[in-house]
């Protein structure tokens, strides 16, 4: 099943005029796109991203829609989705026999978002990042983590709203890609005309189709995140899907309610520093650096928990080597470089210990009683090798075996399993963060 979702940035919908629209085979006099849009791709969902700027936005003639005295910004968050579901309703819904369905079901979402300006109706002070970093959050919990078709209409966005939300979504579904295929479809109207004397203005108008324009139209392929934490270990697993390390990856895959609960401390710092006061709103604190990055990462591990219960297993300090091979055919089947070389190290460590076991002597014996053994010494037994354990790990090398080193892994043999665990995870967690940037920051 593929789940088609439709995202719309808005910017104040209660100035736009109505004028025909045209999508596909459908054609449409409405005040917005979105009416034309969910009768001819019948979305699953809607999702109306809006500013916190719209707050007390006027409506003539709405006596119950003038402007309010705001104690706090849950009131200020509840004023715009009231000003924009009036909108819906009362502007809209005429036009398109689904659009009150969905917003009755639950499946029209409107989300506030923080924005920064001065108006006549509200000021409002904060960083404009806020914006991508909330979208990114918000966009994390609604977007699907099944197959999907993404679509973005960018017709009604204004300022930093159309760039800040297509980059939150991109990056989002690079992530969502690794496990599923992902169809992004960015769709944007021709533009109102302007200019004109209001007796020339209704001529034009009523002549004028709007020819709603496909933007682009590709099948998402895998990205991952790139940015550091705080946190070593989320940062070992950040470096283990752009490197290849699955015994990384397994070792150190985060818990899906240890970064919900991370996430909901930022948030809960986040809103307790809102000021609002004499109609005007000022955000005293933004977002952490990491905020972005845990939200990508609880949607990564959204998706991956969805796609199979392999991932729901995990963390693991051991895990098998067939875990191993399903887990590479799984995250990196996108990725030929990865894949190929994963599978490769991962082999020969099995061809290793298929020989050791095979040989007489300590080693064997070691490995059928269970014994949990370092790796270099199976090997240098199966090959009649001699090397020694070294003190510290070049990187390169680290990198090179996809992080399978031979002197830092052990193998463990239980029945017909063969397992594979890590010596010393801070050390583990350091040369994968290491080897995707370098010297850690302080």
């Amino acid at each position: 099943m593929v789940e088609r979702v439709l995202i719309a940035p808005w910017g104040n919908p209660i100035q736009w005029e109505p004028i025909t629209y045209e999508f596909g085979n459908y054609r449409m006099k409405s005040s917005s796109t979105l009416p034309i849009l969910i009768e001819s791709l019948r979305p699953e969902r809607v999702i109306i991203f809006v500013l916190d700027t719209l707050a007390n936005i006027k409506i003539k003639g709405k006596s119950n829609m003038e402007a309010k005295k705001f104690s706090s910004y849950s009131d200020v968050v509840k004023d715009v989705e009231s000003r924009v579901r009036w909108f819906l309703e009362n502007e809209l819904a005429a036009d398109c026999p689904n659009l009150m369905g969905m917003i009755n079901s639950g499946k029209l979402k409107i989300v506030v978002v923080p924005g920064v300006g001065l108006f006549k109706n509200i000021k409002i002070e904060g960083d404009i990042l806020d914006f991508y970093n909330y979208s990114l959050y918000e966009l994390s919990r609604e977007l699907p983590t099944s197959n999907m078709e993404i679509y973005l209409d960018l017709t009604h966005g204004i300022n930093f709203m159309p760039t800040l939300l297509y980059r939150a979504l991109n990056n989002l579904l690079g992530l969502a890609a690794f496990v599923n295929d992902c169809k992004f479809i960015v769709l944007n109207s021709e533009p109102y005309p302007q200019g004109f004397s209001k007796e020339e203005k209704e001529t034009v108008v009523s002549e004028t189709i709007l020819r709603i324009r496909v933007v682009e139209d590709r099948l998402v392929r895998p990205k991952p995140i790139y940015s550091e934490v705080e946190d070593a270990k989320l940062s070992a697993f950040i470096s283990s899907l752009i490197n290849g390390f699955p015994l990384v990856f397994t070792t150190f895959y985060p818990r899906l309610n240890d970064l919900k609960a991370s996430i909901d401390n930022e948030l809960k710092r986040f809103f307790e520093n809102i000021e609002v006061k004499n109609g005007s709103v000022k955000r005293n604190e933004s977002f952490s650096k990491d905020f972005k990055t845990l939200s990508k990462l609880c949607y990564l591990v959204r998706c991956f928990d969805s796609s199979h219960e392999l991932f729901r297993d995990l963390p693991r300090n051991e895990v098998s080597m067939d875990v191993l091979e399903d887990l590479i055919e799984r995250v990196f089947k996108k990725i030929a470089r990865l894949e190929i070389i994963t599978k490769r190290d991962v082999r020969l460590i099995s061809g290793v210990v298929r020989r050791a076991n095979k040989k007489e002597g300590e080693i064997k014996e070691r490995l059928r009683n269970g014994e949990r053994l370092l790796y270099l010494d199976i090997y240098n037994f199966a090959e009649d090798k001699n090397f020694v354990r070294n003190e510290k790990i070049d990187p390169r090398n680290f990198i090179a075996h996809s992080g399978l080193i031979s002197d830092r892994i052990h193998v463990r043999i239980d029945g017909e399993k063969v397992l594979l665990s890590y010596e010393g995870l801070e050390e583990i967690a350091g040369l994968s963060i290491k080897s995707m940037w370098g010297r850690r920051n302080g």
